[in-house]
C-alpha cells in the first residue's frame, strides 16, 4: 500500500471546489513536489489527508490506514510542518520536544541534539522571543525526530536562510534514502525543480499535470538565451515568443522546429547560445498565463 492514496477526492466550501475529483499517489521513499496557485487546492489536500478536514466524497488512505478512523495512529506516523506556526508562547522549544517525545512514544535525544545543531535551533528561549523563522526550524525538528514513514510539509522553507534551507533538504533527502515518503507543497519552484522526484500541478483542485520532474519540463518548446552583437529579424521565424534584449543578450521561448532556428542563427555572429528544456517555472506559467 503507497504512503499516499487519493481516489476521486471532493471538498467544497459553499459553492466551492477546493478539492475537485482528485485522485493522486505517492510511493514509498519518493519526494512528491505539490504546486499550484495560490487558492489551488493545496492546503486543502494537506488538512484532508490529517484529518483536520472531513472530506466531501472520495477515498483517503494514508499509510495504509483512513484518517477517519485512524487519525491519531497516522499522526503518530507522520511528520508534519504547517505552512504556520502557531506555538504556546510561554513554552521553550526543549518543552515541545519533550511533548512531541512523549505524543509519539519515542525517546530521541540524541536525534534531538542533531536536528538542534543542524537547524541551528535556540532551545532555551520562549516562542513568543522566536521570530517565524525559528519557530518553523522548531516545527521541522518535531516533523523528523521521530523518523517518520511519511513526512507532509507545506510551506517548509518559508522563513528560513540559505543555509538552514540547504541544511533542511539535505535532511530530508537522507529521509528518503530511509525509506520516508515526502509531500512537498511548495511556492518556490526552483527548489521543487532540485529536490523532487515526482511533481503534480494543481489548478481549481483538479490535478491539470503529473509526471517525473525530467518530464514535467518537456511541454513543446525550449529555452534559448544567446550573446551576440548583430541584429537578429525573428519576423520570419515561427514559434518565437516572450522574446528579451538586455544589451547583447537574448532570451526566447522557442516552439519551433530546431533546424529553423539553427539555420537562422548560422547567419549572424554569435559568442555563446544556450538551448535548453524550460525552467519549472516557466512551465508553470505556460498553465497559468
Amino acid at each position: 500500500m503507497p504512503p499516499i492514496l487519493l481516489s476521486n477526492l471532493t471538498k467544497s466550501y459553499g459553492r466551492n471546489k477546493a478539492v475537485d475529483n482528485l485522485s493522486l499517489t505517492v510511493n514509498e521513499g519518493e519526494i512528491y513536489g505539490f504546486i499550484g496557485p495560490n487558492g489551488a487546492g493545496k492546503s486543502t489536500t494537506i488538512r484532508l489527508l490529517l484529518n483536520f478536514l472531513k472530506a466531501d466524497s472520495g477515498e483517503i488512505s494514508v499509510l495504509g490506514f483512513s484518517p477517519g478512523k485512524d487519525e491519531v495512529k497516522i499522526k503518530q506516523l507522520t511528520g508534519y510542518v504547517s505552512s504556520d506556526t502557531f506555538m504556546y508562547s510561554d513554552m521553550t522549544p526543549g518543552d515541545l520536544f519533550r511533548f512531541t517525545q512523549s505524543y509519539h512514544q519515542v525517546k530521541a535525544p540524541e536525534r534531538i541534539r542533531r536536528l538542534v545543531e543542524i537547524l541551528d535551533i535556540d532551545t532555551g528561549k520562549k516562542f513568543e522571543q522566536l521570530s517565524f523563522g525559528n519557530r518553523k526550524k522548531v516545527s521541522i525538528a518535531c516533523a523528523l525526530l521521530h523518523s517518520p514513514k511519511l513526512i507532509i510539509l507545506d510551506e517548509p522553507s518559508n522563513g528560513l536562510d540559505p543555509v538552514i534551507r540547504s541544511n533542511l533538504y539535505e535532511l530530508l533527502k537522507e529521509e528518503q534514502r530511509n525509506g520516508a515518503a515526502i509531500f512537498f507543497s511548495s511556492h518556490v519552484l526552483g527548489e521543487v525543480q532540485k529536490f523532487c522526484t515526482r511533481i503534480g500541478l494543481l489548478k481549481d483542485g483538479k490535478l491539470i499535470k503529473e509526471s517525473s520532474v525530467e518530464n514535467f519540463t518537456k511541454v513543446g518548446y525550449m529555452q534559448v538565451r544567446l550573446e551576440t552583437e548583430d541584429p537578429i529579424d525573428f519576423s520570419a521565424l515561427a514559434g518565437v515568443a516572450a522574446l528579451e534584449r538586455q544589451g547583447r543578450n537574448l532570451r526566447f521561448i522557442y516552439s519551433g522546429t530546431p533546424d529553423d532556428l539553427i539555420r537562422m542563427l548560422s547567419g549572424i555572429s554569435i559568442s555563446s547560445v544556450h538551448i535548453e528544456e524550460p525552467e519549472l517555472e516557466n512551465v508553470f506559467m505556460h498553465y497559468f498565463e
